[in-house]
């Protein structure tokens, strides 16, 4: 059985000294320290729901800040988890599932597919097996979107750092992983590796305009189905027109079109996100009865 002392991890941040913005090491290890109770988070609803992980100070250093600290558990699961030892076992997991997502990081610059977030997850899962925590009621992997957003909540804690500085993880007394500070997860890169499949079609349709781009560099609000939504109006020649000021169009009017819509979905084929595009505009529809003007405000 996995050795069941005390689950605790050690961050550290070497940085020069009487160097200015001192402030950056504090924020820093703060942003860390609560990226890190996130992905806590996440990892244990899907061992039991009713634990609640928490991160307890141990000890902190001067010279390089070296912050000791512990993971722990709040609440009572079922019977067969109030065992002691489990929570140490399940404290064991989320300290090594920090050191495999920081140690993954290391000499890379970005994540560009799918498929190396899916090895991390599969470290993860092989971590869980390895320590016993599948045999859990319930156990479930952490989810693809989950682990995105905590790898990416990880890399935006890192911001507050100069190149000079440097950042680690240590674990067992022995393992060290450095955190990657030359690392930088957009979130381009994240709604891609998101999506798993995209699917397109064309309609005509009536949007009411709530409001138009009169610069032609960003997108247009209208009104449809009873909420707002975004498109970029890809007909040149009208969108020329309406900016020369040759058309007249106010919120509240409306244009008929024909629109591209582009659905994606992510790897559990939920809606990640939708997207509009106006591809010619065939027809203003004026406003009529301009006394009611309060759904812009929605």
């Amino acid at each position: 059985m996995k050795d069941l002392s005390s689950p605790g991890f050690c961050i550290t941040i070497d940085f020069d000294k009487k160097s200015e913005n001192p402030s950056r090491v504090f924020q820093t290890m703060t942003d860390i320290i609560n990226s890190f109770q996130n992905l806590d988070r996440d990892l244990i609803n899907g061992i039991n729901s009713q634990l609640d992980p928490v991160i307890l100070l141990e000890d902190i250093q001067s010279g390089s800040m070296k912050t000791w600290l512990i993971n722990a558990l709040k609440g009572l699961p079922d019977e067969a988890l109030k065992d002691c030892d489990w929570k140490k076992i399940i404290g064991h997991y989320l300290v090594k599932a920090k050191y495999i997502i920081i140690n993954r990081l290391e000499g890379k610059t970005s994540i560009t597919n799918a498929k190396e977030i899916i090895e991390i997850r599969k470290e993860l899962y092989e971590e869980a097996v390895k320590m016993d925590i599948k045999s859990f009621p319930y156990y479930e992997p952490i989810p693809i979107p989950k682990l995105i957003k905590n790898i990416s909540l990880i890399n935006q804690s890192l911001s507050h750092l100069n190149q000079s500085d440097k950042a680690y993880l240590e674990i067992d007394g022995h393992q060290k992983a450095d955190f990657n500070l030359s690392f930088n997860f957009s979130p381009e890169n994240i709604e891609e590796l998101l999506t798993k499949e995209s699917l397109s079609s064309q309609v005509l349709m009536i949007l009411k305009v709530k409001k138009p781009d009169y610069l032609g560099s960003s997108m247009w609000d209208f009104k449809y189905g009873g909420r707002t939504i975004s498109a970029k109006i890809l007909d040149d020649d009208w969108l020329i027109r309406f900016q020369q000021r040759k058309l007249d169009i106010r919120p509240g009017d409306s244009i008929k079109a024909n629109v591209k819509t582009t659905v994606k979905y992510g790897h559990d084929n939920s809606v990640i996100a939708t997207i509009y595009e106006v591809l010619n505009v065939n027809e203003i529809l004026p406003l009529n009865n301009i006394e009611d003007m309060s759904w812009l405000e929605d």
